[in-house]
């Protein structure tokens, strides 16, 4: 899924999520009853969590948005609310447009 994001703003969108979503972990925050066990910060920002769901936030590099891309073992529902979470966050940015498409 990508949401239209400006080229002059995708980056500091996704630093500022960088930060949001470090700070969810490091305060046990849960997601859909979910810590988040894990998290990667090469070229975006890739969270996890115990049950191996995923959620992952990127700058796409040829076109003005974001990449969002969500996975769960679990249940399509987890995954669902993996991009709730996301695009709550993103919504708060002020930032984000229309996505291409959504879950």
């Amino acid at each position: 899924m990508a949401p239209f994001c400006e080229d002059k703003d995708k980056y500091e969108v996704v630093d500022d999520l960088v930060k949001k979503i470090e700070n969810l972990k490091k305060k046990k925050i849960k997601i859909d009853n979910q810590e988040i066990k894990e998290i990667l910060t090469v070229n975006g920002v890739r969270f996890s969590f115990e049950d191996g769901s995923w959620g992952l936030i990127r700058a796409s590099s040829n076109k003005p948005s974001l990449v969002i891309v969500t996975e769960s073992q679990t249940s399509n529902e987890r995954k669902k609310k993996i991009f709730e979470f996301i695009d709550q966050l993103l919504q708060q940015t002020g930032k984000i447009g229309e996505y291409d498409q959504k879950i």
